[in-house]
C-alpha cells in the first residue's frame, strides 16, 4: 500500500510584479516564500518513501530559483528594464511565471525531476506555495 509524505522547505526571500494586476500587486514587492512538497509512492529499503536527509540537490536549485531573486513574467512590458537592472547586478533576475501558481507549477516539475533519479519507486503529487502565512497555490498531479 502507497504511504504519502509531505517536507516543508522555508527561506526563499524572492520579490516580484503582477504586472497585470490593476491593483497594487503590480508593483515589486516580495515575500518569504514556503514550499511544500508531497510524495506518494512505495516505501524504499529503511521503509521511506522519500529521504528527506538527501533533499540536497532539490534545496540547492529552489534556493537558486527563489533566495533573494526577482520573478519577472517574460511578457512583462518592462523586462527590458528589469535585465538592465541584473546586468548592473541591482538583482538577481528570473524570468518566469512569477504567479504563486507559477511557482507551485516550477517547483512540482524540478521535484519531479528529482525524484525520478533519487525516490524512483515515489511521485510528486501535490506542491503547496505559501507567500505568507495567509495565501497560497497548489499544483496537484
Amino acid at each position: 500500500m502507497p504511504a504519502r509524505v509531505t517536507k516543508r522547505l522555508t527561506g526563499y526571500p524572492c520579490a516580484h510584479r503582477q504586472w497585470k494586476d490593476d491593483g497594487h500587486c503590480r508593483w515589486v514587492h516580495g515575500y518569504d516564500r514556503i514550499v511544500e512538497i508531497t510524495w506518494q509512492g512505495g516505501r524504499d529499503h529503511r521503509g521511506w518513501v522519500v529521504d528527506f536527509g538527501g533533499l540536497a540537490d532539490l534545496k540547492r536549485s529552489l534556493a537558486h530559483q527563489f533566495d533573494h531573486t526577482f520573478l519577472v513574467a517574460p511578457d512583462d512590458p518592462a523586462l527590458a528594464d528589469f535585465q538592465h537592472l541584473a546586468e548592473q547586478d541591482v538583482l538577481d533576475l528570473r524570468v518566469m511565471d512569477p504567479t504563486m501558481e507559477g511557482m507551485a507549477e516550477w517547483v512540482a516539475t524540478e521535484a519531479a525531476r528529482w525524484t525520478a533519479v533519487h525516490a524512483p519507486q515515489a511521485e510528486v503529487v501535490q506542491v503547496a506555495c505559501w507567500e505568507n502565512e495567509k495565501n497560497c497555490a497548489q499544483w496537484i498531479h
